[in-house]
């Protein structure tokens, strides 16, 4: 059994040119569904806060994945991943995309050759994630 609550966008020509929209963001915990194996055309910052699953990227390998960890989908590759399915994993994700990506990528924010990032905590990113959340109850103006 799992549980799951999702948001989906579809921000307008004007929002894109901030550079930087977020397409979806999510909270989900339980023995949740395989991921896949898909390829996406935008970027997905996975924050697994507890359990344990795997996950695959495009060289096939099965890497075990323990949280606290961040899951890096990028767009272009291909990805396959779950949660454990007896004891499942607690996840928030944010789906993103625009040409701030690029920035963030050259920065080293963004790490698409490194796509599952172990976490000492994940207070900091549970807390933007939960910014994110509240912005996006329905008849909340900042959604207009």
């Amino acid at each position: 059994m799992y549980h799951t609550w999702m948001r989906f966008f579809t921000p307008s020509p004007l929002h894109h040119r901030l550079g930087l929209v977020c397409l979806g963001v999510g909270l989900q915990h339980g023995a949740l569904p395989t991921v896949g194996p898909r390829t996406l055309d935008h970027h997905v910052a996975v924050i697994v806060n507890s359990g344990t699953g795997w996950f695959k990227g495009p060289d096939g390998r099965r890497t075990p994945v323990t949280g606290p960890s961040l899951i890096w989908l990028t767009p272009g590759t291909p990805h396959h991943y779950g949660a454990d399915p007896g004891t499942g994993w607690d996840e928030s994700f944010v789906d993103f995309t625009g040409p701030a990506t690029t920035t963030y990528t050259e920065l080293g924010y963004i790490e698409p050759d490194r796509p599952l990032v172990p976490l000492a905590d994940t207070a900091a990113p549970r807390a933007a994630v939960g910014r994110i959340v509240r912005a996006a109850r329905r008849g909340n103006p900042l959604l207009e």
